[in-house]
């Protein structure tokens, strides 16, 4: 019986350090949200717009391009910037409102104390 309960121990003491490392590593995967997801590959490509203006920038000044030629870039670079901004803000309204509308739902679904219940 103790060669029992001390195996017992171990195992739950073992799933207990075990746990922090298999959820950093797998947990994530059992939770994907969309929402997140989106919102950071936006947030990536508008830092490769800021990047590419940099760059752009980096070259005027070194003179490896007209000034006309740098202008018509930046301005298109900056275009995109912009809308991915926009994008990003539509995404967040959207998962808010949708986080919004799910919890209003719930609310309507779950009693709350004393509804629902018959008077006997």
């Amino acid at each position: 019986m103790t060669i029992l309960v001390l195996t017992l121990l171990v195992l739950v003491a073992i799933v207990v350090l075990v746990y922090p490392f298999w959820a950093a590593r797998y947990g994530s995967v059992l939770f994907d949200n969309p929402a997140r997801d989106l919102e950071a590959g936006i947030r990536r490509a508008r830092d490769r717009v800021y990047e590419e203006i940099r760059a752009l920038q980096q070259e005027y000044f070194l003179g490896n391009m007209t000034e006309a030629e740098y202008r018509a870039q930046l301005q298109a670079a900056r275009r995109r910037a912009a809308e991915l901004i926009r994008e990003q803000q539509q995404v967040n309204e959207t998962a808010a409102a949708i986080e919004d509308r799910v919890d209003t739902e719930l609310r309507e679904l779950i009693p709350r104390d004393g509804e629902g219940k018959e008077e006997a």
